[in-house]
């Protein structure tokens, strides 16, 4: 019988920051640059939240403390908190802030769900000093809303055969897939809770909301079948920073967008995948933003191909002669790398996928910052460095 463990880190950002910094304990603090990534308790209960422009959080609440955070030291915690939680999950499928756990097949070692949940919390506490909220089910996602009810640092734990009295008088807005744009189309069709939602049938859900309107039509019934997976090929994988002055400079742009395309890429190849899929977005010191993308004629896993397309969309978006204050490259598509190319092609990628290799090789070795090359060079001395690379002002996410 399939047993599933979900992890959050309550409040990712501001949590490590408050850590970090005794003197945050207590206070409300937000991470983010333009707008809020993370936000602690104490700034929530001022109504501030996630995606809110810092400019309106301030205004709400003089007190608060804006940060821009480090991605480095995030990731530091993450993997600290990973390892820890693999020697109790034998599966796990890890996010940004969350992770799912299989317990399936364990019961001989751990009878009581809960009693994992329990010393897995205690053990990140003593550890990393950080609270996560556990929530355990049958699936996927019922252990995911058994933890959403009881945020911050809670446990909970729905047994099997119980998923439907959990899920059925919660209100339309707390099942997965029902976001801004849904909830008030079913609220207005008079269905305010997960079990009304079962009066509709199949193909009305799906002609409401197409493919999602399948998967509400199993959800409302308790039902997610998804299995976790060691890695999940991700929908995107970004690399963005807000600059830590607005800037015109041609070169210094052109150094970041290098930058942030060559780290993207370093994880595309950690995960053994190609990406097709480039796209380039801009911010400029008027709040007006800029995007553009496009998709090359076969993967690769090779910075070489991708960032001329990179610099081609940076130029076609950059024409207004306005600062720039964010700029951001995210890559989609993604597949396993492509053996179907011609005999030229193959060579010469061999030779750079060789060169990529022990770039890696070393960049895992010694920190990203051990080579430079290319247009990121002229960087340095203007921006921070550590080993893992250049300290940007916005974490960098895989989604």
């Amino acid at each position: 019988m399939q047993t599933i463990l979900h992890l959050d880190i309550d409040a990712f950002f501001a949590s490590i920051e408050q850590l970090k910094n005794p003197r945050l304990r207590g206070r409300p603090v937000i991470v983010g640059t333009g707008v809020i990534a993370s936000c602690s308790y104490e700034a929530r209960r001022f109504g501030l939240k996630a995606a809110m422009p810092i400019r309106q959080a301030v205004r709400i609440c003089p007190d608060v403390v804006v940060l821009d955070g480090n991605q480095h030291t995030y990731r530091c915690f993450t993997d600290a908190i990973w390892e820890i939680a693999r020697r109790w999950l034998p599966a796990m499928e890890t996010f940004l802030d969350e992770a799912y756990g299989d317990l399936s097949g364990t019961d001989q070692l751990y009878p009581d769900p809960l009693v994992v949940g329990r010393t897995l919390k205690l053990a990140i506490k003593e550890e990393v000093g950080l609270n996560v909220t556990i929530g355990i089910g049958g699936n996927r996602m019922v252990a995911k809303m058994a933890g959403k009810s009881v945020k911050p640092d809670g446990l909970a734990f729905v047994p099997h055969g119980q998923e439907d009295a959990f899920i059925a008088t919660r209100p339309i807005e707390q099942l997965p897939g029902v976001g801004p744009a849904t909830a008030p189309i079913l609220r207005e069709m008079n269905l305010h809770t997960i079990a009304d939602l079962r009066v509709l049938r199949l193909e009305v859900l799906e002609a409401l909301f197409g493919r999602n309107g399948v998967h509400l039509y199993e959800r409302c019934r308790g039902r997610d079948t998804r299995p976790i997976h060691e890695r999940e090929i991700p929908k995107s994988i970004s690399r963005e920073t807000s600059l830590h002055k607005p800037t015109c400079d041609a070169a210094e742009l052109r150094a970041y967008l290098q930058y942030l395309a060559e780290r993207a890429m370093r994880t595309i190849r950690q995960l053994g995948l190609a990406t097709r899929g480039v796209r380039v977005n801009i911010r400029h010191e008027d709040g007006e933003s800029a995007e553009a993308g496009q998709v090359l004629p076969s993967p690769t896993m090779i910075d070489e191909e991708v960032l001329p397309l990179a610099r081609e969309l940076f130029d076609r978006i950059v024409r207004r002669r306005v600062a720039l204050t964010r700029v951001g490259v995210v890559f989609t598509h993604f597949s396993a790398p492509d053996g179907q190319q011609d005999l030229f092609a193959i060579e010469r990628n061999a030779r750079l996928e060789r060169l990529h290799a022990a770039l890696d090789h070393i960049r895992t070795k010694f920190g990203h910052a051990s080579v430079v090359a290319g247009a990121s060079i002229s960087l340095i001395g203007k921006l921070q460095q550590e080993a893992n690379g250049y300290v940007l002002r916005t974490p960098s996410l895989t989604k």
